[in-house]
């Protein structure tokens, strides 16, 4: 597994087909899908993973106006309503900042 993808699960399978296809020359056949699946399953197989909604570019903006809003007294479960984010990632926000 690349170093640069082992925390994002969907860039890591993106990579490893990308590699496979360059590979074999662009012909995408069923034992080159089998292989990359083999091997996404050795190294992610029994991982609970999360996938975001979005990469994280951009999100410290976000983040330091949720801070502003919690600090101005907004309630996390409105703040998770609002930014589209579960209360848990609210909360690990507000106590990174």
């Amino acid at each position: 597994m690349s170093n640069t993808n082992r925390n994002d699960i969907v860039l890591d399978i993106l990579e490893r087909v990308r590699e496979a296809l360059a590979a074999a020359k662009g012909d995408l056949t069923p034992e080159l899908v089998k292989s990359v699946e083999a091997d996404v399953r050795a190294d992610w197989g029994g991982d609970r993973v999360f996938i975001a909604k979005r990469r994280s570019e951009g999100h410290s903006n976000r983040n330091s106006r949720i801070f502003r809003d919690y600090l101005a007294g907004e309630r996390v479960k409105l703040l998770s309503r609002r930014y589209e984010l579960s209360e848990r990632q609210v909360l690990r926000i507000v106590k990174s900042i």
